[in-house]
């Protein structure tokens, strides 16, 4: 997949990353947005799995890096953890990521040259000499280790660097005790006794406002060490501290005659799972400082996959209607200033974030990228070209990696006909799945289980407990098939039979929400294209498509033992959801007796809000009778009534569900049916009116019922040619079934 691909409006030279860096990737100079000295928002960059948030960090790296300085950091990788762990009383995998942040800076050789950091490096070197329990030798040495982030020939990595090993032989006579810290007070003096008029300002400028200190910078880096040993929450504020000093390091070095005649634009810090532990523990105070006026010139680009950018900015109870919310190709960039009437240190986090969506590739692009991935070879049958393009289309919802996998897989197949290109054969396609751990490639897979690889196995929510991470796509492979909680609790009781900790629906609903899948109120996996996979997975689980016909076993079970009239508010009653069930598992014969029993006594807009929920089923592992079904073609046992019914029944059960091409028949194989029941209620109006006048309850209802299914017969036809769906559904209301 390029890069670049659906990030045209966002890269170019007027685009919101190049107004917000004042440079292009050319190099060139541009108007600045929000100004100079001005309060700068984090721009989150939000979308779910699959929508590319990590592939344009990779391009403002690549394309803007050489002309602002740029530091990148993957929230998801452990390796700064593991550094920490070595050494907990003198590290925390905060001050491992600010370090290697910090040694980015220092290594751009962009105009102006690397950053120095040195108040980052006295907080530093405060937190590495503060282990009260630690021997003055490693001491020593774990304040060496930061020499690396002060760019050579820098004045301040001469005073700094000799600072410890000037107290080498002092300090191993120390005795270290419980009360005091002598390594840190001897390193502190040093410091503060060699360093220059200009450097001791800027250490009191930073470290003189941290808490407590009084304005005596010896005092606040000697605080910040305390409070780092101490663990919790004041860690934390030591830890956010740092990164305020890291911050102020990168302003200075646009500041004087150098920095104002060699650095233009704003440098950028680029987060990826930033709505991760380690990424929040970064931007909350960043935001905070923010929000108290600490203003700086970073610009934050940072990656979250819930849409609203992550539970962790907005305060329990409180509303963010007004949160800035950007979506590109909209034509204009984006208006940000802070609301007002924020309160520092209670005010929501979300106030001081931009929220941009990532976007999902149209339709032409979505062709072009199919176009590029065949090499400019086009399938020989136009009709099928048309299909996979319809396919990918209503698969991916217009998720750029879907839509490049899908693209790859179906480049790579031949399908003989548009009836045999369904859904399920090109999740069936096989694609390259990369290489091994030794450089090899690796065989060759379906798209599906490559895709449930990288969006589901590689996404898993954060706070998902360990003992749920083996099982965690089994779980959701099993909702595949349910709508509502009540219907996903019900199968989440069976599937964890036996198991002593459990996942309730509620709680695997939030966590889907976190890991930024959408929600659906019709269906519990919200996403169409998510649904799919994991319904050809259940299916596929087990021989035979055992799994697949036990979950819809459990659940017509669950709502048979509730009632045909129990109230159901996505089926209307139990029973229409039990059908549901049926029809997907079992076959239409008992489903179309039991609409046709209910078309006589039942009242019409009921009846057909019935009928498609019941028909909005997957057909998967059985050959395809719809069609010959929906044309009568096939003999079906019972009166005209349960005909008709049969024959509509599987009309709407082919356009709802859409896994193979819609022939153009559909439409008015829809209205036949319709029509034909409109005249059938028409004629009890008519025999009703004889015997028992017109005021008749009966006249009123059969004659309404008639109405609406000449309505219904014009509008379910309409929807079916425009190849939208009958009944309007979060799914599938931005993408159609086209």
């Amino acid at each position: 997949m390029p890069d670049e691909l659906g990030f045209d409006e966002l890269l170019d030279d007027g685009g919101l990353i190049a107004r917000l860096l004042g440079k292009t990737a050319a190099g060139r100079k541009r108007e600045l947005l929000h100004g100079h000295g001005t309060d700068l928002p984090v721009v989150l960059l939000v979308g779910g799995p699959g929508m590319g948030k990590g592939r344009l960090l990779r391009c403002i790296r690549t394309r803007f890096g050489p002309r602002v300085p740029t530091a990148y950091l993957d929230c998801a990788q452990t390796d700064a953890r593991e550094l920490a762990e070595e050494r907990p009383g003198s590290r925390s995998e905060v001050t491992e990521v600010l370090r290697k942040i910090a040694l980015q800076y220092g290594d751009w050789g962009g105009d102006g040259g690397g950053i120095a950091v040195p108040r980052l490096y006295a907080g530093l070197a405060a937190v590495a000499a503060s282990d009260r329990l630690a021997r003055p030798a490693p001491l020593v040495d774990e304040v060496g280790r930061l020499d690396g982030i002060l760019p050579p020939g820098s004045f301040w990595r001469g005073v700094l660097k000799g600072t410890a090993k000037n107290y080498v032989g002092y300090l191993a006579g120390l005795v270290t005790s419980p009360l005091a810290s002598p390594f840190l007070n001897a390193l502190l003096e040093g410091l503060f006794a060699r360093v220059s008029t200009e450097g001791r300002a800027a250490l009191a400028a930073c470290y003189g406002e941290y808490p407590g200190a009084g304005g005596h910078p010896q005092a606040g880096l000697r605080a910040l060490g305390e409070d780092f040993q101490q663990g919790g929450e004041a860690r934390r504020i030591a830890e956010g501290f740092l990164f305020r000093a890291l911050r102020q390091d990168i302003d200075a070095a646009y500041h004087g005659v150098r920095g104002r005649m060699s650095r233009v634009g704003r440098p950028a810090l680029l987060l990826d799972h930033a709505d991760g532990s380690l990424g929040r523990r970064l931007l909350k105070p960043a935001l905070e400082d923010r929000e108290r006026g600490h203003h700086d010139r970073l610009v934050i680009f940072a990656t979250a996959r819930r849409e609203d950018g992550g539970r962790f900015l907005h305060r329990a109870g409180s509303t963010h209607e007004s949160m800035a919310t950007w979506q590109p190709f909209t034509g204009t960039l984006p208006e940000w200033s802070r609301p007002p009437g924020g309160v520092p240190d209670h005010a929501p986090l979300w106030r001081g974030v931009l929220l941009v969506r990532m976007p999902v590739l149209t339709r032409d692009r979505q062709k072009d990228e199919i176009g590029r991935l065949r090499g400019g070879h086009e399938q020989p049958d136009n009709a099928v070209r048309l299909r996979i393009h319809s396919g990918v289309h209503r698969l991916s919802g217009g998720r750029p990696r879907f839509v490049t996998r899908l693209g790859e897989a179906t480049a790579a197949t031949v399908f003989p006909t548009p009836e045999e290109c369904t859904d399920w054969a090109i999740l069936d396609a096989r694609v390259r799945a990369g290489e091994d751990e030794q450089g090899r490639p690796v065989a060759d897979r379906p798209v599906a289980d490559v895709l449930v690889d990288e969006l589901i196995d590689g996404e898993r929510p954060e706070e998902l407990p360990p003992e749920h991470r083996s099982h965690w796509l089994d779980l959701l492979t099993h909702l595949s098939v349910a709508h509502d909680v009540e219907c996903a609790q019900t199968l989440m009781r069976a599937v964890q039979e036996g198991r002593t900790e459990r996942l309730n629906a509620y709680r695997i609903a939030e966590l889907l929400e976190d890991t930024g899948w959408p929600r659906c109120p019709r269906h519990f996996i919200g996403d169409l294209g998510l649904r799919r996979l994991l319904t050809r997975r259940l299916y596929r689980l087990r021989d035979g498509g055992a799994a697949w016909h036990a979950d819809h076993a459990l659940l017509q079970g669950h709502y048979r033992d509730l009632g045909d009239r129990h109230p159901d508010p996505l089926f209307v009653t139990a029973a229409a959801h039990r059908m549901h069930h049926l029809l997907a598992s079992d076959g239409a014969d008992l489903v179309t007796r039991y609409l046709a029993d209910a078309f006589r006594t039942r009242p019409v807009d009921e009846w057909c809000e019935e009928l498609l929920a019941i028909a909005d089923a997957a057909l998967i592992g059985v050959a395809d009778e719809r069609y010959a079904r929906a044309l009568g073609e096939t003999q079906v046992r019972g009166d005209t009534l349960r005909r008709q019914v049969d024959r509509l029944l599987h009309a709407v059960w082919l356009t709802e569900d859409r896994t193979q091409p819609l022939e153009e028949i559909v439409p008015g194989v829809l209205r036949g049916p319709l029509r034909e029941l409109s005249e059938e209620l028409a004629q009890i109006a008519d025999e009703a009116v004889r015997h028992q006048g017109p005021e008749g309850a009966d006249v009123a209802r059969a004659a309404d019922g008639a109405a609406l299914l000449i309505r219904m017969a014009r509008d379910w036809g309409d929807r079916a040619e425009d190849k939208q769906p009958l009944k309007r559904c979060v799914c599938t209301e931005h993408i159609g079934f086209g």
